[in-house]
């Protein structure tokens, strides 16, 4: 298919030219971007007295204003304003920087096709994120890097531009829920917006509703390789070397993404399990744990075409584990809904330890 949601340009009907946006090929994308810059009314013999230096340098250098506003002020072509600034000198912006500020005034826009059929319009804006934030250790970003070593995704896109090719990385995440995808977002202080997808049915099959975020992340790359995160991640990470005294953070983090807990239907017991693709990764946060004071633990292997590895514990440990996780811990850094059983189950054993805890309790 020539793109998503058009079989053919929707100006001149071809598909031999790629998709650039509103249904346009690239050569009717950029015609219609021309008639956009050349639609105010053009009067001759106004421009060239106010075209000066001064003027020039005021309002694109200072206002940092574009040559099309400009050409709109004052009656005449874009491209005009172009070659007058060339005669006096005046360096044009590098395409990266008009670029930058076009984002920061909100001036990209693009029309989009949801799902429903509805036409939106989309506003970009430039993200904007702590770009020191993996060069330090701290509780947040051991918790932050937790969650990114389970449930995100770090990979490289091609970007091609005429002869030029760019690898730009990118930092992905999607859950069912929004709540940790925000905190994570709120601690990076990053403003990504969060996009959604609605739950779909494809023929047999239900995929539900899901939320994510995605943003380039060239500048904390570097970082994030060092700490030992790669593109592909799942079957052969590593638990990486952590102080001690933000490896538990970390380890809360993991469990946010890829940990649960549950209450075993045969025994009404409160049990909380760890999975992972990686053998490696999952016997490393295990000598943490031990290292910790925590019980050692059997690793089992869920067989399949994709082999996993997941380990639990159960009753007492549970709670040994919540104190662990849990004990002194800002609610920025944690999940509310695994915290919440956690919690329940610390107070509800500490009241009556013999009791067995049912299902109902956390309902």
């Amino acid at each position: 298919m020539w793109s998503r949601k058009y079989n053919k340009c929707v100006s001149c009907g071809k598909t031999t030219e790629r998709h650039i946006s509103r249904g346009l090929c690239a050569a009717c994308y950029h015609r219609d971007i021309e008639r956009r810059h050349k639609r105010h009314v053009r009067v001759r013999g106004i421009a060239a007295p106010k075209l000066t230096k001064k003027y020039l340098i005021d309002q694109y250098v200072r206002k940092k204003r574009s040559l099309s506003e400009i050409a709109e002020d004052c009656s005449c072509s874009r491209q005009y304003v172009h070659k007058r600034m060339g005669q006096l000198g005046i360096p044009r912006r590098s395409l990266r920087s008009a670029r930058n500020l076009a984002l920061r005034q909100t001036k990209i826009k693009v029309e989009r096709i949801d799902d429903a059929g509805e036409q939106t319009t989309v506003v970009y804006h430039r993200i904007t994120f702590n770009r020191k934030f993996f060069s330090r250790w701290s509780s947040k970003m051991a918790y932050v890097l937790g969650v990114v070593f389970t449930d995100g995704c770090l990979h490289v896109r091609k970007q091609s531009r005429k002869s030029l090719v760019r690898r730009v990385p990118h930092l992905s995440m999607a859950q069912k829920n929004p709540e940790l995808l925000l905190k994570v977002l709120a601690l990076m202080e990053c403003n990504a917006k969060l996009h959604s997808r609605p739950k779909k049915k494809y023929g047999d099959r239900v995929s539900g509703a899901v939320y994510s975020f995605d943003f380039t992340c060239a500048s904390i790359y570097p970082d994030l390789l060092k700490l030992g995160l790669s593109s592909k991640k799942s079957l052969d990470i590593e638990f990486p070397d952590i102080p001690d005294e933000y490896v538990r953070h970390f380890i809360r983090g993991c469990w946010d993404g890829d940990g649960s807990i549950y209450i075993e239907n045969r025994t009404g017991k409160l049990c909380a399990s760890f999975v992972s693709g990686s053998e490696k990764f999952i016997e490393g946060i295990l000598k943490a744990l031990e290292k910790a004071g925590l019980p050692k633990r059997t690793i089992y292997v869920r067989k399949g075409k994709t082999p996993s590895y997941y380990f639990r514990y159960c009753g007492k440990q549970c709670l040994d584990l919540c104190h662990f996780l849990y004990d002194d811990v800002l609610s920025t850094q944690y999940l509310e809904r695994k915290h919440t059983i956690f919690k329940r189950f610390s107070k509800r054993f500490e009241k009556d330890p013999r009791k067995p805890i049912q299902a109902s309790m956390f309902e």
